[in-house]
């Protein structure tokens, strides 16, 4: 769990109508006047985070800005996006727009974006960070993720996998260089905090011992049956804060996967708190002390995912979650495999007894341009 001393509870927004964690059946509409708040942990770096965010991978356009807007009304402050969503323009003007309204103050926004792979070059990274600050809109951006430790060549920023014929085109720079470069970001003020996404606990070490400054946050897959606690103790053992993206584990109802998500444990746990596996999920990731990042853009699942801190789990039903069967990760980044700085495990798994789900299989098209629309059967989905 997060330790309760770095845990912060909320105080009086400026410019906003800061409400209470609502008891009971309570649902506030979208731009109503009693919030939803998540308590905050402190970083390393002395900054605070609220323990739920709000992702945005795969939300564009007016479906990105409409969402956004909710998660603001709603109570959300914490919000993630990145270089290769391509929403990093949506999702600051909606903020932005959200602090003209006097809805939210920017002080009490916690920003994070990342820093894609095609600028891993040192020469890059204040350039690329201050044209996502033009594309955000701000002056700072609150946390700043390096979003793989595996670089890509740059051929133009516009280019985000660079192909020749089948094969991405990789670079050897060391993300260690990298990350030096991201700390002067910081010293320039560009920046407030920056972290990792995607690095092992290998990694994880070689940042801390090489450089002067350690990652205040390790962006990771996580969700029940891949909790990847030796990575989670080791981030915590070294003050280290782990989000969590996937929290869910990427339902898709078609499919009735993962299994977990409709099982008959699972419905048996929705029927007991009366809550959505969704609401179940999250809030059994915050107590494992993960800072989930849900990405939602129905309004109705947007309120859900915020709606989980007036209910808590018992030791039997977190002890059950705990049990499920690992399962294997979902995000593989698989056409980078034999590079040097690869940081998952390179285990081939037996393709009969792995069966992935369609949101699944898309995310893994974005970062394995090899695979064809042909292969995946389109269902509906749910939001993550």
């Amino acid at each position: 769990m997060i330790p309760a001393r770095i845990l912060t509870t909320n105080t009086d927004e400026n410019n906003s109508q800061v409400g209470i964690i609502l008891g009971g059946n309570q649902q506030p509409a979208c731009g109503g006047k009693a919030l939803l708040m998540a308590p905050k942990v402190r970083l390393s770096s002395g900054h605070e985070m609220p323990v739920l965010g709000f992702g945005t991978y795969k939300l564009r356009g007016y479906n990105c800005s409409t969402a956004v807007h909710c998660a603001v009304e709603t109570g959300f402050r914490h919000f993630d996006t990145a270089y290769c969503y391509e929403n990093e323009k949506e999702v600051g003007e909606a903020l932005r727009t959200q602090i003209k309204m006097g809805n939210v103050s920017r002080e009490n926004i916690f920003l994070t974006t990342k820093l894609w792979n095609t600028h891993h070059d040192p020469r890059d990274v204040r350039r690329i960070c201050q044209q996502q600050l033009q594309l955000l809109g701000f002056d700072y951006i609150d946390l700043y993720l390096m979003h793989f430790p595996v670089g890509y060549k740059h051929l133009c920023d516009e280019i985000l996998q660079p192909m020749s014929g089948s094969q991405l085109q990789t670079v050897d720079i060391d993300y260690l260089d990298t990350w030096r470069a991201m700390e002067d970001l910081v010293k320039l003020g560009l920046v407030r905090s920056i972290g990792l996404s995607n690095f092992n606990m290998e990694q994880v070490q070689r940042i801390i011992q090489c450089s002067s400054s350690k990652p205040v946050v390790n962006q990771v897959e996580i969700w029940p049956g891949f909790l990847q606690k030796d990575l989670v103790d080791y981030c915590r053992y070294n003050g280290i804060i782990v989000t969590a993206y996937s929290p869910l584990g990427q339902p898709n109802r078609e499919n009735h996967c993962p299994v977990y998500f409709f099982s008959e444990g699972m419905k048996r746990l929705v029927k007991k708190y009366k809550r959505s596996a969704g609401q179940i999920v999250l809030r059994y990731l915050v107590d494992y002390g993960v800072v989930p990042i849900p990405k939602a853009s129905n309004p109705l699942h947007i309120k859900q995912n915020l709606n989980i801190f007036d209910f808590k789990l018992d030791d039997s039903d977190t002890r059950l979650l705990r049990g499920i069967k690992p399962k294997s990760r979902i995000v593989k980044y698989e056409i980078v495999i034999d590079h040097i700085f690869y940081p998952f495990e390179r285990i081939i798994e037996n393709v009969e007894s792995s069966k992935v789900s369609v949101p699944q299989i898309e995310e893994l098209k974005f970062f394995d341009p090899t695979i064809q629309e042909g292969e995946i059967d389109e269902h509906p989905n749910t939001d993550e």
